[in-house]
Parts: C-alpha cells; sequence; structure tokens
C-alpha cells in the first residue's frame, strides 16, 4: 500500500492544471443578418460582411472603437451581392470575395468598385498585402486567380490536373507559401505558379472547412464531422484529430504553434493552449452558428455568426480566475476543491507568495491533460477559479478520480478530486 502510495506521488508531481470558464461577451452589431467573415486591421478597425435568405439579405459593417459601434457600409456597396468572404490589407484597402465577384475599396469602405475578375461565384479571398493576393471561384471549372497589382490584372491559376476538386478555402504565410482546401490539400511554394496535392491520412466522407497557417512549417486544416488536421513540416505529414463531436469546424485562428481558436456549426468556441492535444469548450450559444474568428491580440478576438451576431473577448476567452485576497500570504498552498465529490463543476482555490507565471491543469489517471484552468502571469494574494466538464470539448469525462495540480515558479503541488455522475 505503502509502495503504490508513492507511485501515484510520483504521478501527481507531473501534473498541472487549468481549465476555463467564458468571457466571450455579446456585441450589438445592429444587424440580425447572417454574417460570414469577420476581420481587423488594428485593434480598432475591422469589418463583418455576410448575407441569408431568399430573396437575398446582406450587409456589411465597419467598426472604428473595438467593436463597441458598428456602421453599416452596404449603401457603399454594390446591390444584390452576397457576401461570402473579405480581406483587409490596411484601413483604406480591402477586397470582398461574393456570390457575383470580387469587389475593391481603397477608403475604408466608402465606396467599392467591381474588379475585372471572373463573374463566377468566388467564396474565398486572401491578400497578403495591398497589391497580391488570390481569390477562388467555385463555379464551372474549380479555378484560383491572383493578382500582384492590386486586382487591376488576374492570372489565372487552374488546377487542370484535379478539375473535379472544389478549390475554395485559402490562406498565405507569404508570397510564395500558401495551401488551398475544401476535399483534397494542395500547397504551393512558388506564389501559386505551381500547387502539388499533398498526402492525407484515411478520413471517411469529408470536406474541408478553413485553413489557417502561422509559418510555412506550421498549418491547421478543419472541416466537417469535427475534422482538425495540422502539421508541423509544411504538409509532408498531417496529423488527422477529432474535436470530439460530428459538428463543423468552420473556421480557425492561431496565435502561434500552441494556441488557438476554434468556430463550429454546434454555435462553439474551442481553444488550445497545446497545439490541439486539448480543446476546451469557451462558449456554447446554441442560437447561433459561428462562422469566423478573428484575433487582434493574444487576449483580444471576435467572432461572427448567424443572425448578425458578434462576440468579443478582451483575455482570451477566459473568465473565473479570481482574486479573492490581495494580502500576501505566509506560504505556497493548494487547496482541497469543493465540492469534491462534484458534476458537473468544482471550485479550486489556491495562494502564492510571489509574482510569478501561474499554471493549473487538471489530469486523468494516464497522465493525460485535460484542461488548463491557469496559465498566466499573477501576483502574489489568493485565487480561486472553476473547472467545469461542460468546458471539455467532447464533454464526455467519465466517473472517476482527477488530478489537479499547481506550479509557480519552483513550488508545485498537486491534490486528488473525485467525478461522480
Amino acid at each position: 500500500m505503502k509502495k503504490l502510495f508513492f507511485i501515484f506521488a510520483f504521478y501527481f508531481s507531473l501534473f498541472i492544471s487549468h481549465n476555463s470558464l467564458s468571457q466571450w461577451l455579446p456585441l450589438n452589431s445592429g444587424c440580425a443578418v447572417n454574417l460570414n467573415k469577420i476581420q481587423f486591421v488594428n485593434s480598432q478597425t475591422g469589418w463583418a460582411g455576410g448575407f441569408q435568405g431568399l430573396p437575398t439579405q446582406y450587409i456589411l459593417i465597419k467598426t472604428t472603437n473595438a467593436g463597441a459601434n458598428w456602421v453599416s457600409q452596404i449603401g457603399n456597396f454594390p446591390t444584390g451581392n452576397r457576401i461570402l468572404s473579405l480581406c483587409f490589407a490596411d484601413v483604406n484597402t480591402g477586397y470582398i470575395a461574393g456570390a457575383e465577384g470580387v469587389y475593391k475599396t481603397t477608403n475604408g469602405g466608402n465606396n467599392y468598385t467591381t474588379l475585372p475578375v471572373v463573374t463566377m461565384s468566388c467564396i474565398d479571398i486572401f491578400f497578403i498585402n495591398s497589391l497580391t493576393g488570390w481569390v477562388s471561384t467555385v463555379t464551372g471549372i474549380s479555378e484560383l486567380y491572383k493578382t500582384i497589382n492590386g486586382g487591376a490584372n488576374w492570372t489565372s491559376q487552374l488546377f487542370s490536373s484535379y478539375s473535379n476538386s472544389r478549390y475554395s478555402y485559402l490562406r498565405f504565410v507569404n508570397s510564395n507559401t500558401g495551401w488551398c482546401v475544401n476535399d483534397s490539400i494542395f500547397k504551393t511554394t512558388n506564389g501559386g505558379a505551381n500547387w502539388s496535392r499533398q498526402i492525407l491520412p484515411v478520413i471517411p466522407f469529408h470536406s474541408f472547412l478553413s485553413v489557417y497557417a502561422v509559418s510555412p512549417d506550421t498549418a491547421w486544416i478543419t472541416g466537417t464531422e469535427g475534422i482538425i488536421l495540422s502539421t508541423v513540416n509544411g504538409g509532408t505529414n498531417w496529423i488527422l484529430k477529432y474535436l470530439g463531436n460530428s459538428y463543423g469546424v468552420l473556421s480557425s485562428y492561431f496565435l502561434n504553434s500552441n494556441t488557438g481558436y476554434l468556430t463550429t456549426n454546434g454555435s462553439a468556441i474551442y481553444k488550445t493552449t497545446n497545439n490541439g492535444t486539448n480543446w476546451l469548450l469557451q462558449l456554447n450559444d446554441t442560437s447561433t452558428i459561428l462562422n469566423s474568428i478573428y484575433f487582434t491580440s493574444k487576449d483580444t478576438g471576435y467572432a461572427c455568426g448567424s443572425g448578425g451576431k458578434i462576440y468579443k473577448t478582451i483575455n482570451g476567452g477566459t473568465i473565473g480566475i479570481r482574486k479573492i485576497n490581495s494580502g500576501i500570504p505566509d506560504r505556497f498552498y493548494l487547496f482541497q476543491n469543493y465540492p469534491n465529490p462534484f458534476n458537473p463543476s468544482t471550485n479550486i482555490k489556491y495562494q502564492i507568495i510571489k509574482n510569478n507565471v501561474v499554471t493549473l491543469k487538471v489530469y486523468d489517471l494516464l497522465s493525460r491533460e485535460i484542461a488548463t484552468l491557469v496559465n498566466e502571469f499573477q501576483k502574489a494574494g489568493t485565487y480561486e477559479t472553476q473547472f467545469s466538464i461542460n468546458s471539455i470539448a467532447n464533454n464526455r469525462l467519465p466517473s472517476g478520480v482527477y488530478f489537479y495540480k499547481l506550479k509557480s515558479g519552483d513550488f508545485s503541488e498537486t491534490k486528488i478530486m473525485l467525478l461522480i455522475k
């Protein structure tokens, strides 16, 4: 028995814990139309656009005060156009892709002009600067078009060898390297002059819905049925993971190789801090399909979706870390969670005696990380946070023993908690 105790104690010392309650707060967008895409060019200025229904209702809105107010620009936009994607290079220059073509503004959206690209439906658009960009089309033979002069001229980048595939979603990390995905994955390393099809893991029937890259080596692709693919070697190998449910993952945004966010048609926002090993549920608005997500800093982000909904966070989506005493404690200490046993949530209190980076994580009996509740710099004091099984991506934690561990500098402590369903 004593030996078993020390084995458990050894494993406990390996763990740290952190779970996140959500702080995504709704903004007043001033519209009720489905928003397909949101993007900011700085901390204050951003756009969102979309359409819905028959007859078509379409919307294009702009904020210049970090989402506090949104002003419609649809009166400045050619009538009858269904907005599917948008990409702004700066506060003045932006491009809109829609079912009727591509449009450009050079004055922040005061007016838009039609560009001389194809008239077929354009589903996604991406510019790496004000002059160089690509647009994907989905009507007839699937093509990409590229411009290097701000849309004055476009060059077709036809996927002639793979003309049965629909090339829809784009992401470039520089003028040379980018990906284009729908039911297959294609990569270019020469600005789109040539594209190569990359080898996929075996996946049942699927369709890819977004692609995001932070470097020529590191990228993620999401799709239907909760599919998440990641690569750290430029796509030579793709690792397949699932979100844990059957919802489509509609968009993604990564701050770096470890920290990223997803939105789903299951009305949710998820966050990872370990390159997708674990995903934590941050928001679950069952009335909204969340189509797009964008961050202006490591803490400030926006998500938009159906019904004109826009959500904003200013702390990376995390809430529930509450400082309950500013006095400097006489020792480090991790309190026993309460209630314990618990279902579905429990509170965890701890105290630290020095200003330092603090982490708090939850693990199962097999030493697998379940959640990260705290991962930030904190001043000395007493804090409290909450762990809820509802924040776990697949919401399927079984009853049993779990561990939570606090680490701050050289101090670490682990305790046991019991989930009973």
